[in-house]
């Protein structure tokens, strides 16, 4: 067991599987996975355990958008949170994609952007799957919880998850969710560090790559399994914002494959 320790930095703990002990200066808490924890900075604290599972993610605050700490600091006072086993592996895929990126820091434009998406992913279940009704809950986000993240821009993050692949137009999303366009753009922009547009982008790009990754279809196919208008337009955006045609990065994925281990 290491010592009482503080840190300048947030750091998202998930408890995958296992349990665990944490430490604070005054009080100790029994992790059973699975279970989500934020310490913000400076606050004093150690854990012990043994063969869990632990994924743990440490973002500077300076990184971070105003509304984006605020909603941390609002989860760090609900203590442990205790997530439903039928979300684990999505929590799961969601923090192995965000450890994923925040290892090959500095970040560029691009991995930037998705760093904040998928930060803004695991909010958005931070905010719905926490509050599912369980006996076997420790500590939870309770329902009258106020976070500092906009709900109605939560809602717009899960509408883009969803329908990503749809084509709809900002006046589209303000006539669903009955507000202005000026309002609406702000408080995205605000929320996520990048606009609604580029956010969708990135979604369709994300899951155009896993294609290519893992399937043999045509890149028209591909192009229109992932909401592009044409082939042609879909190679074009796609060497745009990845630096390689598509061609070649399911050609290097494939050698990377192939490569021992």
């Amino acid at each position: 067991m290491g010592p009482m320790h503080t840190h300048d930095f947030y750091e998202l703990e998930f408890l995958a599987s296992g349990e665990r002990n944490y430490f604070t200066k005054s009080q100790m808490y029994k992790m059973k996975a699975p279970t989500f924890l934020v310490i913000p900075p400076r606050s004093t604290h150690k854990f012990e355990s043994n063969g869990c599972e632990v994924y743990t993610l440490q973002i500077s605050p300076e990184s971070l958008s105003d509304d984006q700490r605020n909603f941390l600091n609002q989860v760090a006072k609900k203590g442990v949170v205790h997530f439903p086993l039928q979300k684990l592996a999505s929590l799961r895929s969601t923090y192995e994609f965000l450890l994923k990126i925040y290892s090959t820091f500095p970040f560029d434009t691009h991995k930037k952007m998705m760093f904040n998406i998928y930060l803004g992913k695991l909010f958005f279940m931070l905010y719905s799957y926490a509050k599912v009704k369980s006996e076997e809950m420790h500590y939870s986000l309770i329902e009258d919880i106020n976070p500092s993240v906009n709900p109605v821009i939560l809602k717009v993050l899960d509408y883009l998850h969803n329908h990503y692949k749809e084509n709809f137009s900002l006046d589209d999303l303000c006539k669903h969710f009955h507000i202005s366009k000026s309002y609406l753009s702000a408080s995205f922009s605000r929320t996520t560090n990048t606009t609604i547009f580029q956010y969708k982008l990135s979604l369709q790009l994300e899951e155009a790559k896993k294609l290519c990754r893992e399937t043999r279809y045509s890149y028209d196919k591909i192009a229109e399994l992932t909401g592009f208008s044409s082939g042609n337009y879909f190679r074009l955006i796609f060497k745009k914002h990845e630096g390689q045609t598509p061609n070649q990065h399911r050609y290097n994925s494939f050698e990377k494959r192939k490569k021992p281990n």
